[in-house]
């Protein structure tokens, strides 16, 4: 089985040589069996990541290739890593630069798509379970809970049953991929459930480690990523009652955030499922009025 590993890279001259060093080392210990090829797609990288892979590149035997004219974006970086792995391989991972993926998922991923030819796409989760939570892990409020209420969204529009809809770390079956999908942001994700939804890709969903690096807690803006998501995944819906269901969940999401924000720095972190026991969403509402009349006492 050939595959093909690739590391979307834009600015990432702090993190990209541990990437690197720690990956290899993984594959040569674990991975050994599988014909693995590395490649590093720089979108348009205007810090010094490319000085540092370059020089990488003498002690390590990865390739990368180079977006010129980017930042071309996320989405369009990930469809180059689809273009380049449907020319020889069998597979391909997505790994990011930034060291919030564990290798040994890799494994794990590379085992389930070898000995089960019938999945389509291995996709990771980081809330599939408290299996992986660590005390020293603080997620950043608003990341998360937008994946949670942008996943529900997702499963309810798509029939799909996934966690957490914007894990990066995946295996995919290069002949299930498409060069018709397209979209240039971080609402790729959005995009590609949908291709999953329409095209029936069989996947299998297992958990990785949550990890996030000081510097990397939020990409800032909430409300207006919101939005965006929302926006696009309307533009993919044809069905009027979906379209409705999305508005609706715009609307709750909005809600919830705000208050969540405002509110609760601190904020609890549950698994996906018990994100949605009604007893904790009510629990998070008598919080919240509790906390606003002890303002108000003040």
């Amino acid at each position: 089985m050939k595959v093909l590993i690739g590391i979307p890279l834009y600015n990432e001259q702090k993190y990209i040589a541990e990437c690197i060093h720690s990956l290899y080392k993984f594959l040569i210990a674990k991975c050994s069996e599988y014909e693995s090829t590395v490649l590093l797609l720089d979108d348009g990288s205007t810090d010094k990541s490319q000085n540092i892979y370059q020089k990488l590149a003498n002690q390590y035997p990865f390739q990368y290739l180079r977006h010129e004219d980017g930042p071309r974006g996320y989405g369009n970086t990930i469809l180059t890593l689809f273009q380049e792995s449907k020319l020889n391989y069998d597979v391909l991972i997505t790994f990011d630069a930034d060291l919030q993926h564990a290798p040994f998922s890799i494994k794990e991923i590379l085992d389930l798509l070898y000995n089960n030819s019938e999945i389509d796409l291995v996709t990771t989760s980081r809330y599939l379970s408290y299996r992986f939570w660590y005390q020293n892990t603080q997620v950043p409020v608003d990341r998360y809970v937008i994946n949670m209420l942008m996943t529900r969204t997702i499963n309810e529009c798509f029939n799909l049953k996934i966690t957490d809809a914007f894990c990066g770390l995946k295996g995919y079956r290069t002949k299930s991929l498409s060069s018709s999908i397209d979209h240039a942001g971080y609402a790729f994700p959005l995009v590609f459930w949908h291709y999953v939804s329409q095209k029936g890709l069989k996947l299998m969903e297992i958990e990785t480690p949550i990890i996030y690096r000081l510097g990397r807690r939020s990409r800032g803006e909430w409300n207006h990523r919101v939005k965006e998501y929302f926006m696009i995944l309307e533009c993919l819906i044809s069905s009027p009652t979906l379209k409705q269901v999305i508005r609706q969940h715009y609307k709750q999401t909005i809600g919830m955030l705000t208050e969540i924000m405002t509110h609760h720095s601190n904020f609890p972190i549950y698994t996906y499922d018990d994100f949605y026991k009604s007893s904790y969403i009510d629990q998070l509402k008598v919080s919240i009025e509790k906390e606003k009349k002890q303002l108000q006492c003040l």
